[in-house]
C-alpha cells in the first residue's frame, strides 16, 4: 500500500487523525500509513488520535515551551497548575516530574516519549485563577502562584487526609516565596469553596507562614 508525505504539515505543532485525513481519505489507508509513519518515527504519538511530526519537535528550541504548549492542547479546557507550576516558582523543596494541569474534565495521565501530562479534575466553579501567557513562541494557559498553591491544596485536603499542623509541614513548601498579597488570594479563593476542610488547612498557613 502506498504511502503519503507529511511535508505538508511541516508548519503545524500538533496534528489530529482528522488533519492527516487532509493527505489520505480512505481510512484503511490512512490507518495503514499512521502505523507507518510511527515505526518509521516520522510521527509522535501524544495520545490517541493525536500527534506532533518529529521534524517540528526537533526543529523546536525550547522544548519545555513546546511541552507547555501541549499539555494545553491534550486535554481542553486546561491550564498548568499544581506542583509543576510550583516547581517554576521555587515552591517545593522537591523536583517535580512531569507537568501538571487541571481540567474540569475526568482525572486522567497521557504518558508519552515527550513526557507524563497529567490532568487533575477541578469544580467548574473553581475554574479560574489562570492567565494565557505567551511562552516564547506558544500561548499558554497558566495558573497564578497563589493558584497553583490552591489547586495544590484542594487536591490535598479535600478528602480524607488530615487537616492540622504537622500535615501542612510535611508538604515541605517554602512558604516565604509567596508575597502577603499572594496569600490573600489564596484565602480569597478558599472563600469560593465550600470545603472547612480546605479552609481550615488555608487558615492554619496563613496563621503561621503570613507576619
Amino acid at each position: 500500500m502506498k504511502t503519503v508525505k507529511l511535508d505538508k504539515l511541516t508548519n503545524l505543532l500538533i496534528i489530529t487523525k482528522e488533519t492527516l485525513r487532509q493527505l489520505e481519505e480512505d481510512n484503511d489507508r490512512l490507518d495503514f500509513n499512521i502505523k507507518y509513519w510511527l515505526k518509521k518515527g516520522n510521527i509522535i504519538a501524544l495520545k490517541k488520535g493525536v500527534y506532533v511530526l518529529k521534524e517540528t519537535w526537533e526543529r523546536e528550541t525550547n522544548k519545555d515551551d513546546y511541552r507547555q504548549y501541549l499539555a494545553n492542547q491534550l486535554c481542553q479546557p486546561s491550564y498548568l497548575s499544581g506542583e509543576y507550576i510550583m516547581s517554576k516558582f521555587g515552591l517545593l523543596t522537591e523536583a517535580v516530574y512531569g507537568i501538571t494541569s487541571m481540567t474540569t474534565k475526568t482525572t486522567k495521565t497521557f504518558i508519552n516519549s515527550l513526557g507524563n501530562f497529567t490532568y487533575y479534575s477541578l469544580s467548574p466553579a473553581l475554574f479560574f485563577g489562570f492567565e494565557v501567557k505567551q511562552i516564547g513562541s506558544f500561548s499558554v494557559a497558566v495558573a497564578k502562584k497563589s493558584k497553583a498553591v490552591f489547586d495544590f491544596l484542594y487536591l490535598r485536603f479535600l478528602k480524607q487526609t488530615p487537616v492540622n499542623k504537622k500535615t501542612i509541614e510535611e508538604l515541605r513548601i517554602n512558604w516565604e516565596n509567596m508575597t502577603k498579597t499572594e496569600f490573600g488570594e489564596l484565602v480569597q479563593y478558599g472563600r469560593k469553596t465550600k470545603s472547612l476542610r480546605l479552609n481550615q488547612a488555608i487558615n492554619i498557613i496563613t496563621d503561621a507562614y503570613v507576619s
